[in-house]
């Protein structure tokens, strides 16, 4: 009687075990797409709610105003608008997005006594993604917003160009939200790669 004895060679599992990891390298490669989509929605969303909040009551905002300058976190997170997972314990001037971004809210009014809110983001580097996605909220909020900025610093020296105009500030001689594109926002957002500080302004004005 014969006994043959199967098995597996070296080449075979090798060829299994380099299988599993391309696998698995797809596996995280789609993880990472996924959460990234996710984090790009949840910061539209938190965005957006406090934007479209400001824009309904700019008035009430800008009647009830009694300085100069003022932090409106504290405001907003008395009235609710602030979405709590914006909200960090301990820390009342600041909030953060889903991408732990820092985000301050300020509001004044100027010389000319118009009034104008302010929401101010802290770019990091490599957080292009997350700079495009602001542009992308800027044009679809852009009959509410002034304007856009950067406000950018390097060593010495600082920097307050790249302003893009809302609908009602937008005019032949202006950049606009409503002309913007792809590439151009990728120009901006590179910007911020080589800064110590970029911080990306959405400004309301009444």
């Amino acid at each position: 009687m014969k006994f043959y004895q199967s098995g597996r060679s070296m080449v075979e599992m090798l060829g299994v075990l380099a299988i599993i990891g391309v696998l698995s390298v797809g596996a995280i490669a789609g993880y990472s797409k996924a959460m990234m989509k996710y984090k790009l929605n949840k910061q539209t969303e938190q965005i957006g709610s406090i934007l479209d909040y400001v824009n309904i009551h700019m008035d009430d905002f800008k009647r009830s105003k009694t300085s100069i300058a003022e932090n409106m976190v504290p405001i907003l997170k008395k009235l609710n608008v602030i979405p709590q997972e914006m909200i960090r314990e301990n820390i009342n001037d600041v909030i953060f997005d889903v991408f732990g971004t820092t985000i301050a809210l300020k509001n004044y009014t100027g010389g000319d006594g118009g009034y104008t809110f302010e929401f101010m983001t802290y770019l990091n580097k490599g957080q292009k993604e997350s700079c495009m996605n602001l542009f992308t909220i800027a044009k679809a909020k852009r009959e509410q917003l002034w304007r856009t900025k950067f406000e950018t610093t390097k060593g010495e020296e600082n920097s307050s160009a790249n302003i893009v105009n809302g609908d009602n500030y937008c005019t032949s001689d202006r950049k606009c939200l409503k002309d913007l594109t792809l590439a151009e926002m990728e120009d901006f957002c590179n910007v911020c790669e080589d800064k110590d500080i970029c911080i990306f302004y959405y400004q309301m004005r009444l």
